[in-house]
């Protein structure tokens, strides 16, 4: 497939489907931050979130003791927000809502979106749900800006979950190797379990990710409104070419390698 949007569409594949200056690090000032969590309250470990989306126990969080920002706070706390509804939006199946935080403006493949849309509907509504239950912030770079948008990466420790439903028709077996190549081999845990709601028991699979990884941001030049990229935009060169310039996505790693990777 040729549009590339969030981590979920990396197992979705695996079902055969689918400013340009250095600031000085903000090593302290940024106040600890968790925008999120439930709002209702349940024992279950994996809510159904598209009955219930009030109980998606996602959490994104910064802290101020060991995280290397290069941006102003309030460009951060704006970040954290919309990364938010970016990450929540999918995780409970709201699809318009979730593209209005992917650049689509960037590539005139509209019909490819819908496409995308159409498939992780169908794959929702099949007992397969890509969840992320907590992401932490520890870098975010500068931002630069290029001719009609501005462009930032983080760096983050990630919680992801892949829920098997019982109304999942497939292995999810299949989806190991693909998992391990993207996460690597111990970020990777497969775990069955029985959960128990009024009276009836559900029983689970699931992939749970805990890994270090990144994310592009950008945002038009005259909007305060981010969108997301993972890394792995970076293997469709033709795709990345239309998001952003090339010397932006490289300068953007190499001040993460520098500022971030080698501490």
């Amino acid at each position: 497939m040729r549009t590339l949007l969030p981590f979920c569409l990396v197992s979705l594949a695996a079902l055969g489907l689918l400013e340009s200056c250095e600031n000085s690090a903000n090593e302290g000032p940024i106040t600890s931050q968790v925008i999120g969590g439930p709002q209702g309250e349940t024992t279950l470990r994996v809510p159904d979130l598209d009955v219930h989306p009030e109980l998606d126990p996602l959490k994104i969080s910064v802290a101020s003791t060991g995280l290397a920002s290069f941006m102003g706070e309030d460009s951060v706390t704006l970040v954290m927000e919309d990364l938010y509804d970016y990450f929540h939006l999918s995780n409970i199946g709201e699809w318009d809502g979730m593209f209005e935080h992917f650049p689509s403006h960037r590539t005139a493949d509209t019909a490819m979106l819908q496409v995308q849309k159409d498939m992780m509907e169908k794959w929702f509504h099949q007992g397969l749900r890509n969840r992320a239950g907590g992401v932490h912030i520890r870098y975010v770079s500068p931002w630069m800006e290029e001719a009609d948008q501005r462009v930032s990466l983080l760096g983050m420790d990630l919680l992801y979950y892949l829920d098997f439903f019982e109304n999942f028709e497939g292995n999810p077996e299949g989806m190991r190797l693909t998992l391990q190549d993207q996460y690597g081999k111990d970020a990777v845990v497969y775990q069955e379990f029985d959960q128990v709601e009024n009276g009836d028991t559900t029983h689970v699979r699931q992939f749970e990710i805990n890994t270090q990884t990144s994310m592009y941001v950008l945002s038009s030049l005259d909007s305060l409104h981010n969108m997301f990229l993972p890394p792995q935009i970076s293997k469709s060169p033709q795709l990345a070419a239309e998001m952003m310039d090339n010397a932006t996505m490289l300068e953007l790693m190499r001040h993460k390698r520098e500022h971030f990777d080698t501490k």
